[in-house]
């Protein structure tokens, strides 16, 4: 059990050890304590056998008293032999009685007056002042004459041996303590803190470096509950390992995975921005020329249903150029390559303008349209056309999501921290909450019996928050469905301009 122990490894693990040093100190008080409590009685029982000590004394030195009287000695002899034994002996005081109680005379020191011959056979012992006298009463049959007598004892060199004998008992405590405290940390050093030190040390050096679990390795475990703990260290050490080198052979395939997609995402951008260009080209003359062909600006056509067919290409015309410059705009805004014209404008202005565009879609329908604009708004200073686009597409879906009848609510104003908040509330057919997420992805439409026959591109809202994201804004959409929506946007404080005082 011991052969492994080395008593300079284990003395260098307590000093370094807080823990060890801990350990040591509460090892130390409880057997400090323990050895105490064991040692108390020891105390208890060296007094008794002091104040023993004290009464075999005594007698003697009253059985002197009579030997040095001589034989048939009155009462007065007895007292002057009594008086002699005072000098060499630890007798002080006394008194004389005969067998009736009757003082017949004393020496010394006064006795107290607690003591009271009669007719008794029994010795008395009391402490008179506490520590330093103790008088006891012998009778006739003890000290074979017929007399009592009381002895005064001088007992104060009996604190002085009880100073002197708790100071070696506490000696002696300590001593057993410390020396059971330091074989025990000698072996609780060298066979549990210093394996515990050195798993602490590879533990932490493992973190820095799970990938070499050999480094790490803890060699000669012990057959015991420490070594079972070794040895789950090295197994976790070598999974780990095992598991970090996965993670990372995964970690390069995702990163590979990435370069390749946001090379993808770039290349589509790259290729949407440029079929846009192209097919703007031949589309602007297409309306042009349709436009030309519907007013009959070079002359009658001749037949109304030439009339009502340009006005059908032209109005295609005027759609797939929207659809192509919002897909222009978000391949711009994903690329980080959408350019703002920023400058300062009202904001009443923007929404009047764009509450005009959308007006005859919301008559058709019957929406009642209400417009809640905090007052004194100050400029913002943003692109003006990006403004007046989020605004169209938030009230375009707003109409087109809301049944016949229904209600729509622009609320402009600003919030707590000082930020813009423009928000569209409708009474439409809302979004369940698991399709919120789908809503803001490029191209995506949420289908149901609902909303199959509502025309749509997916790139409203996704390009919406891409513009607002593009101000340092932020977007936020509330829908209960069934119910109605609730699309909030805020743009930073920074964008209002303060009024001119």
């Amino acid at each position: 059990m011991f052969k492994h122990i080395n008593i300079a490894d284990s003395i260098s693990a307590l000093s370094t050890c807080k823990l060890c040093r801990r350990i040591a100190l509460v090892v130390f008080i409880a057997i400090f304590f323990i050895e105490g409590a064991i040692l108390i009685p020891s105390v208890v029982n060296f007094e008794r056998d002091l104040l023993k000590r004290l009464e075999l004394e005594g007698f003697q030195t009253v059985q002197s008293i009579f030997r040095l009287a001589p034989s048939e000695a009155a009462p007065a002899d007895l007292l002057a032999a009594a008086t002699k034994q005072m000098i060499n002996s630890k007798l002080r005081g006394g008194a004389l009685f005969d067998k009736s109680g009757e003082q017949l005379g004393k020496f010394g020191e006064e006795i107290g007056p607690n003591y009271s011959p009669k007719s008794t056979t029994s010795m008395k012992m009391m402490e008179t002042v506490a520590g330093q006298r103790y008088e006891i009463m012998w009778t006739p049959k003890l000290i074979g004459a017929p007399y009592f007598i009381i002895a005064r004892l001088d007992s104060s060199w009996i604190g002085f041996e009880l100073v002197a004998f708790v100071g070696r008992i506490i000696g002696l405590v300590f001593l057993i303590a410390f020396f059971v405290t330091s074989v025990t940390s000698i072996i609780l050093g060298s066979m549990v803190l210093k394996p515990v030190l050195a798993l602490r040390k590879n533990l932490l050096a493992a973190g820095d470096d799970p990938s070499n679990p050999d480094r790490y390795k803890i060699e000669n475990a012990s057959e015991d509950e420490l070594g079972d703990v070794v040895m789950a260290f090295n197994l976790m050490t070598k999974r780990i390992a095992s598991d970090f080198h996965a993670l990372e052979y995964k970690e390069q395939e995702l990163l590979q995975s990435k370069i390749i997609a946001e090379r993808a995402n770039e290349e589509k951008s790259t290729f949407l921005a440029s079929m846009s260009h192209e097919l703007r080209t031949p589309l602007n003359a297409i309306i042009g020329f349709s436009e030309v062909i519907k007013t009959e600006i070079m002359g009658p056509l001749g037949n109304q249903q030439y009339v009502d067919y340009a006005k059908d290409i032209n109005s295609s015309g005027q759609h797939l150029l929207s659809l192509i410059n919002d897909i222009l705009d978000l391949s711009k805004a994903e690329a980080g390559k959408l350019a703002l014209n920023e400058d300062t404008f009202d904001i009443d202005d923007s929404l009047g303008e764009a509450l005009r565009i959308i007006d005859p879609l919301a008559q058709k329908k019957a929406l009642i349209v209400e417009v809640n604009l905090a007052e004194n708004l100050p400029p913002l200073l943003a692109d003006e056309r990006r403004f007046k686009q989020i605004l169209l597409n938030l009230l375009s879906n707003a109409v087109k999501f809301t049944p016949v009848s229904g209600q729509i609510t622009v609320i402009i104003g600003i919030n707590k921290t000082e930020e813009l908040n423009v928000s569209v509330q409708d009474t439409g057919i809302g979004i369940k909450a698991e399709d919120l997420p789908l809503i803001l992805q490029e191209f995506s439409r949420v289908e149901d019996n609902q909303t199959r026959t509502i025309e749509g591109t997916g790139l409203g809202l996704p390009l919406t928050k891409l513009l607002i994201e593009g101000h340092g804004g932020r977007l936020d959409i509330e829908s209960e469905y069934g119910e109605g929506t609730t699309v909030n946007f805020y743009l930073p404080a920074s964008r209002l301009i303060a009024q001119a005082a």
